[in-house]
């Protein structure tokens, strides 16, 4: 009896302790403000805001950096914008990006440097894991929008098309977390977006909000540990609380089934 009255103790201080380490949603919560310091041009409350989301936790997220980035270009501090571009080129960031730095003294060396960046990146960071998650994401973006094309009628799929299209998708991503584990920006590096010039979030939460969708809880016992690792916003905890789909969750075969009787009777 003693026994199993330590283990529970040691198991509730362990939940606790974890509980208490969850830097990322200190992060995300000062991240959130400073966003919302530039965004009404208060520079000064910004910096400091995103300086201490930096302190909490030791891998900062492309977006925030991005941020940090632009706030240290509104407050003159050339320094600081060269360390969190090193910081970028590091996680895999292209010279692109960061042409517009051209006027700052630093930037000559920074571009004469890049190579060892970009070596440091392929050395540390997993960039196959990055090419496969992005081209699973645009492939669930184009799955979901086939969908609802399927359901208002402007195209015809079959059962078995809707099905074997979300299983596939859910095969690919359990396969990524089978061989590299969760997806995490300190494993993939960050996501340069060409079209837009800019370092955004992997809408790895939009993937699982829609395989929840689809009648399949996956990580449903890891949320917790994903979004204290920096996996997710915090906001999403309470999201995912309410996303399910018609059936009751047990799997995408009845999932779909019940999606085909309801919009094709």
């Amino acid at each position: 009896m003693k026994k199993y009255i330590l283990l529970f103790t040691i198991m509730i201080i362990a939940t606790k302790s974890y509980a208490q380490n969850c830097n990322y949603e200190e992060y995300f919560t000062l991240y959130d403000i400073a966003k919302k310091n530039y965004s009404e041009k208060n520079y000064k409350e910004a910096e400091k805001n995103i300086k201490l989301a930096f302190k909490k936790i030791e891998f900062p997220l492309g977006s925030g950096l991005q941020l940090g980035l632009l706030i240290a270009q509104k407050q003159n501090d050339s320094k600081w914008s060269e360390q969190i571009s090193i910081n970028l080129a590091k996680g895999g960031v292209p010279l692109r990006f960061f042409r517009y730095l051209k006027k700052y003294d630093w930037y000559e060396k920074f571009e004469s440097d890049f190579e060892t960046y970009s070596k440091y990146y392929a050395e540390n960071f997993k960039p196959e894991l990055k090419e496969k998650l992005k081209d699973l994401i645009k492939r669930d973006i184009q799955y979901n929008s086939k969908y609802h094309d399927w359901r208002t009628k402007k195209i015809e799929l079959t059962l078995e098309e809707l099905i074997d299209g979300a299983s596939k998708i859910l095969t690919d991503f359990n396969e990524l977390n089978s061989i590299y584990g969760f997806p995490y920006e300190k494993i993939t590096g960050y996501n340069y977006v060409e079209s837009t010039n800019t370092i955004e979030n992997f809408k790895t939460d939009v993937l699982i909000i829609h395989i929840y969708q689809r009648g399949v809880l996956i990580l449903e016992d890891k949320i917790e540990e994903v979004i204290c690792n920096g996996g997710m916003h915090p906001n999403r905890r309470e999201n995912l609380k309410l996303m399910r789909g018609f059936g009751s969750s047990t799997g995408i075969e009845e999932e779909m089934k019940i999606r085909y009787e309801k919009h094709r009777k």
